[in-house]
Parts: structure tokens; sequence; C-alpha cells
């Protein structure tokens, strides 16, 4: 494993850092938002919600994102390097829901974050969208009975948004939206009512577009962020927090100051791995 390019300009303060090292699934700003909540990404999307159909049984996230042809599969655009507003949640939105509505589904603009309510509940248990950013698009059906539904949902939205770009986004000299990615299946019911809004109250700062929608930055002690936009938020000749956590790759290692300097050059290979329930458990008690 290396250090991720955009993570060079402060490659000396994190090689002096003490390691220690966890299995944890890829995430993205949001769902890691989510974990520290102890809360779901869909429930947490929904909270902010005022418009969910009291015929809804299922929710979703649904992830827009820029397709890269390659020789012989399609690759994800890095979320961190993907350009996304409110508007274009909102433009997505009128775009798609005209056919979406035939299916008993609708999406709704939660600021740049974008709803899937669902009024017949899908068997399908995709993957998380980070585990997609930056990676290959699964060439196979997802999990459950209706994943070969799910995907034939997937394909007719990818031709229908090739016939209507966006061409705001094109005038900001942006990459088009390709597709839309479901995520995060949430059974609902009339009698869940609003989820509390206690699950919210952590401040965090952060440049991702959709988690930026979901929480406020004022006063903030924790900061979640892609490499690409952390120097959006750390200058880099500026201190690091004084623990810090770097994930990809199905681990995450846990950074802190050591009371001694280190002797020895520090690598970046899993070690000593605990599992990521312990992960959990130290982020939840380092919160509250």
């Amino acid at each position: 494993m290396t250090l991720h390019p955009d993570l060079l300009l402060w490659h000396k303060q994190l090689s002096a850092c003490k390691q220690q090292w966890y299995e944890c699934a890829d995430r993205n700003p949001l769902a890691w938002y989510a974990t520290v909540a102890g809360i779901s990404s869909t429930a947490l999307v929904a909270a902010a919600c005022s418009e969910i159909p009291a015929s809804t049984s299922q929710c979703w996230i649904a992830s827009p994102y820029h397709a890269q042809l390659t020789r012989d599969a399609v690759r994800i655009y890095p979320e961190g390097l993907f350009p996304w507003t409110a508007g274009d949640a909102a433009y997505l939105c009128e775009a798609l829901n005209p056919l979406l509505l035939e299916e008993g589904m609708q999406l709704f603009a939660v600021g740049a974050a974008i709803l899937l309510t669902c009024r017949d509940a899908m068997d399908a248990w995709p993957l998380g969208f980070g585990e997609l950013s930056g990676k290959m698009l699964p060439n196979r059906h997802h999990e459950g009975e209706d994943g070969g539904r799910l995907n034939r949902l997937l394909s007719e939205i990818q031709m229908l948004m090739f016939q209507h770009p966006s061409f705001e986004r094109h005038e900001r000299g942006e990459v088009d939206v390709n597709g839309l990615w479901l995520w995060a299946p949430l059974d609902w019911s009339d009698d869940m009512g609003p989820i509390n809004a206690d699950t919210k109250n952590i401040a965090v700062a952060t440049r991702n577009p959709v988690l930026q929608s979901m929480v406020d930055g004022r006063e903030a002690k924790l900061i979640i962020s892609e490499a690409e936009r952390l120097s959006e938020l750390v200058k880099a000749d500026s201190p690091l927090p004084k623990t810090i956590i770097l994930a990809g790759e199905g681990y995450a290692v846990v950074l802190s100051k050591p009371l001694l300097p280190r002797l020895r050059k520090t690598g970046w290979q899993p070690k000593s791995v605990k599992t990521e329930s312990e992960l959990v458990s130290m982020l939840h008690g380092a919160i509250t």
C-alpha cells in the first residue's frame, strides 16, 4: 500500500506518527459521518427530507457519477474530484423522475444529496458508493432476488441521462453525469416518523458537497474529507490534528503523535490489524 498522492504535502508529518491498523470497508464522506453518528447514511439524508411520500416502503441514497471507459471496463471518477452542487441535484431529479414515477419511485434533492423513495421495496444489496469511487464498475448482478431488476433500472437511467445532459455543467467545463448509483437501502414505514435530530449534532469541517448539505461546520473539531479535497481544509505548512484516520483499500490506519521521535522510517503496510468493530467503538468513544 502507498500514501495517496494528494497527501504527499503532509508526508513528513504523517510518517512521523504512530500507527494502529484496522480492517475497514471503504466509505465515502457521507458514510463516514453516518458511522460516527451511529446512523445509516440513508436515514441521515431521509431525516433532512420533508417530502417522503406516505406510500414509501423503502429509501435509498442516489449517488451521481462520471464514468471513464477503459479498454474492457468502466472506471468511476473519484468522488473527491467530482464537482457537484444542489442545483445539479435538483436538475437530475427533474430529468429522471418522469421515468421513475412509472416504477413507483421518486427522487428528492436534499441540498446536494439525493434520496430515492420506493413504493415497492427491492430485494437488492449493491455495494456502497465508497466501494466504487475511483474503482471499476462491477460487471455483475447485485446480490438479492431483485439484483437483475436493479441493474436494468440503472441501465435505463444511464440511457436517459445520456439523452438529457446538463448544459449548465457543460458551460462550467465540468464532466458529464453518466449514471446514478443506488445504495444503502433502508426499509421505511409511516410509523417511523422523523428521525431523531440528535444524531446530526456533530459539527464537521468538510468540502464534500453531499456531506456539507447534512452537517454544520461551525466550531468543528472533526474533519471528514477525501484526500483530493484536504488541501481546501488544511494548509500544507499547517500542523495536522493530533489524531488522524486514513482509510482505503479495505483498511484504516489511526495515526497519533508519538511521545518520542520515531527512529525508523514508517511504512504503509498493515500490521497487527484489529477488527472494524473495534475501530467503530473507538470512534464513538472519541466523539461522545
